[in-house]
């Protein structure tokens, strides 16, 4: 008897609103804990490098949870995580990490810009809350990761070596983006560049140990490199573009169009590995031999949904950059005013007391 079992490819599960929500969330992390590890270790008032990188987080932390609630297709089913909460689930926790998150940065960004405006150190409020949005941020690290790695019907994604893979990834955007941000500021260049350079490495590291292991998750991922070697070349090319670059860059000061040039590759080693992880993994077969096709859309699920959030993002980062640049205007010129209101009442004061001397003497 022949008997014949039919199969028919399966829809894209996951969306490339999953994959902006990943990149974004993964800066937003990575900027709090460089923001964090700056005012633990050296707690100065005026940091360039804390400000900057909680600024950055700032952008990143209002990207990231728009992308997510457009991912779940529905707006509504926000609401079932906190009517309807499962402690078994990792989403359900991420419903309570993420606010606490966003709220937690947020506070700590006002905090820091109030205590730079008005040159109070505020250290204590300034550390208890980077601590918080430290905790916070690993929170967040260990949902998004988990919630994808437990996953045993995608093979490449059931891995423990995959949250602090997709970490990593986004923590080497960091010190080239600073380097952009300050980039009126050359000095910080060398530093950023030695913390990028060991970011690589232990990057490198960790594919290492996740690629040669003997489980499920390794053997998938060999495979489908082995199928597909542009796909994977592509990430080891940009890691090796970027490691020569931090390398000339910690001996040397780099041009604003170098240092231009390296953050545009580690935003695109960071957002191709999520791509690639995310949304080409889901192409391959799970129950079946057969593949599922994907090919993406021009509309709100597929390329404009990638071009509006970096759009966004662009614009929250003009529109933070030149709040905060409006508002130290403001600070200092009220600053000048009452330095000159100050020095007059001096004037007055001591010409009147030069006057009664006068008279008195007369």
């Amino acid at each position: 008897m022949i008997r014949e079992i039919l199969a028919r490819p399966q829809d894209i599960a996951w969306l490339p609103w999953a994959v902006q929500y990943f990149f974004f969330i993964g800066l937003a992390c990575s900027g709090v804990l460089f923001a964090c590890w700056q005012r633990v270790s050296s707690r100065h008032q005026q940091n360039p490098l804390e400000f900057a990188a909680l600024m950055l987080a700032v952008t990143a932390v209002v990207v990231a949870p728009l992308a997510l609630n457009a991912d779940l297709h529905q707006p509504a089913r926000v609401w079932h995580f906190y009517a309807h909460f499962t402690p078994w689930s990792w989403m359900s926790w991420g419903s309570l990490f993420l606010p606490l998150f966003t709220l937690l940065v947020l506070f700590y960004f006002l905090a820091l810009t109030y205590s730079r405006l008005r040159a109070k150190p505020l250290d204590r409020v300034l550390t208890g809350l980077a601590w918080l949005c430290g905790f916070s941020a690993v929170s967040i690290l260990l949902y998004t990761g988990r919630e994808v790695s437990i996953l045993r019907a995608q093979p490449v994604w059931f891995s423990l070596w995959l949250p602090l893979f997709i970490f990593l990834t986004a923590w080497q955007t960091i010190p080239p983006l600073l380097a952009t941000w300050l980039w009126r500021e050359p000095q910080y260049q060398a530093a950023l560049a030695r913390w990028q350079f060991i970011n690589l490495v232990l990057l490198a590291l960790v594919t290492v140990l996740w690629v040669s292991g003997d489980n499920a998750s390794a053997q998938a991922l060999r495979h489908w490199a082995a199928g597909a070697q542009a796909l994977a070349a592509f990430p080891v090319v940009l890691w090796l573009l970027l490691l020569a670059m931090a390398l000339v860059n910690w001996k040397k000061t780099l041009s604003s169009w170098v240092v231009v040039a390296q953050v545009l590759a580690a935003l695109t080693l960071c957002w191709s590995v999520r791509w690639l992880l995310l949304m080409h993994t889901q192409t391959l077969p799970k129950y079946n031999v057969l593949a599922n096709p994907y090919s993406l859309p021009l509309g709100s699920e597929g390329l404009l949904a990638v071009i509006g959030t970096f759009g966004l993002w662009v614009a929250v980062i003009i529109a933070t950059r030149e709040g905060v640049r409006w508002l130290e205007q403001q600070f200092s010129s009220e600053k000048i005013v009452s330095s000159e209101k100050t020095v007059s009442s001096e004037k007055t004061v001591s010409g009147e007391k030069t006057e009664e001397g006068e008279m008195h003497h007369g």
